[in-house]
Order: structure tokens, then sequence, then C-alpha cells
């Protein structure tokens, strides 16, 4: 993930991300002694449940936000995990030897890569995943697509606010379109042969979903610099910056509450 600061609420909604509802696309292919790299491990939930399907092997969990990292150490002295490390590292710039890693896993992470000059921010993310992944390895990916967003009903707050969320994102030059990854990899690298891609929606729907869902989301853009980013691009409005956290409050509220996006699943054989 980013270098920036993460909020509260961002850090709250990765604590709530297991290996089951994020890494099943990938699980089969884990054996007991497996070295495994998760890169963009945030809070470290996914890694240390991955941690567990390895007791004979090790995994190595990495962010470039401190605060992240020093969350997931917690984290691993209260699960009392110890085949499990974490790092602040880039995945831009990997400090590991070449053939290091039985798998490289990433979730959400090359969506978030910038894209500089004639280089694609997720193509050399991707790079150097292959680089340090052992020959007969397999790197892996889970992206979302902006574009499958789904939400309902279409309250204003809400929709500016996915707007703003995107409009940003092309500020920053990064490709938030997992649809892309099959496109990534065979620019890195690999070929068609040893890409798989596959799709798992995710989504909320229950009361309580719903309401948690909206809830994050207006903190997010309240406790983040998104609301004050996009005043200043000339994005959205100063009147704006109260509307679009309390429309998606006002949508958590509604009855017939639904949102749904679809994530875009990689594996790549080296």
């Amino acid at each position: 993930m980013s270098n920036d600061a993460y909020s509260a609420s961002m850090l709250q909604t990765y604590s709530v991300r297991t290996a089951a509802n994020t890494s099943a696309y990938f699980i089969p292919h884990i054996k007991p002694n497996m070295k495994i790299l998760d890169i963009g491990c945030g809070p470290g939930s996914i890694t240390l449940d991955l941690a567990a399907l390895v007791p004979r092997g090790t995994i190595v969990g990495i962010d470039l936000n401190e605060t992240a990292i020093n969350s997931a150490k917690e984290l691993i002295q209260k699960r009392n995990v110890d085949n499990a490390t974490f790092e602040v590292a880039n995945v831009l710039n990997l400090p590991y030897e070449d053939e290091t890693f039985d798998i490289v896993c990433a979730h959400q992470v090359l969506i978030h890569l910038p894209n500089e000059s004639s280089k694609i921010g997720a193509v050399e993310g991707l790079k150097e995943m292959r680089r340090v992944c052992k020959t007969g390895g397999i790197i892996c990916a889970r992206e979302c697509d902006w574009r499958s967003a789904v939400v309902h009903p279409s309250i204003p707050g809400v929709l500016d606010g996915m707007k703003l969320i995107e409009d940003l994102t092309a500020l920053k030059r990064t490709s938030p379109y997992g649809g892309m990854a099959r496109f990534w990899a065979e620019k890195s690298g690999f070929i068609s042969a040893d890409i798989d891609t596959s799709a798992s929606v995710v989504y909320y729907s229950s009361p309580g979903e719903v309401k948690w869902w909206g809830e994050t989301m207006a903190q997010r853009l309240e406790q983040g610099s998104s609301l004050d980013t996009g005043v200043k691009e000339g994005l959205i409005s100063e009147e704006q910056k109260a509307t679009l956290p309390s429309g998606w409050r006002t949508w958590s509220a509604q009855s017939d509450a639904f949102f749904s996006m679809t994530d875009v699943q990689l594996i790549c054989k080296k």
C-alpha cells in the first residue's frame, strides 16, 4: 500500500480481511513448507492467516506504511505466531535476492502503483514480484476494478464520492482497474499459458454490512486527505466536503442499500 498515513478507519477496514475472504483463489497452491512473501500486508491479518498454512515454512509481510507494520507486529504477539515477520519495504524495490520465495502475493496493491512516464506501475511491481519468486513458484494478485462498482440507491453524495476517488487516482497516475491484470502480467514478462485470471465479487447487502461499509467510507473521507485534495484540485466544491461523508451515512440507512465491486484474481506461474 501507499506510504501515506493510514487513517484509523482504513486500518480497521484492512483488519477484517482474512485469507479466507481474500486469498481462496491461491490457497490450494500452498504447501506446509513454503516460503511466502505478502506484499502490501497492512495490519497483517491476511499474512498471519497464511502463516498458519505453512507450519514448516515462513512468511514475510511488507508494507510501505510504518504504522501498519507496527500494527502487524502487535498482532503477531496477540496470535503468538512464530513463523512470520513484518518489515517496511517497497514492492518496486524489494530487498530480497532473486529466487527467494515459493509464493509472492499481493492484495489491492498493483492498482495503487503510480505510472511514471513510459513505465506502468503495476507492470513494474509484477516484474519485482517475479524476480524474487522461485522458478516453479507462483505470483498472485487480487485487484478491484473501480468500473465494476454497483451502488444502490443512487444517492448524490455517494456517487460524487465514488467519482472523487476515481478522479484522485488519475491525479496520482494509478490504475484502479483490475480488469487489466492479464495485460499487466504479459507486459511484465509472463507468457499467456502461464497466466490465469478469475474474478470474485465483494458485496454488502445485509443491514449490518451496509451500516459498517457506509460508516467506514464516510470516515475514510473525513480522516484522509481526499476531501481537501478534491477541493484544492477543483474536483469538488467546499460545500461537498460535508455532503460526501453524509451521503454515505444516508445511504447506509436505506433498507434497500446494496454495494458490490468485482475483484480480479491473477495467478502467474514462473
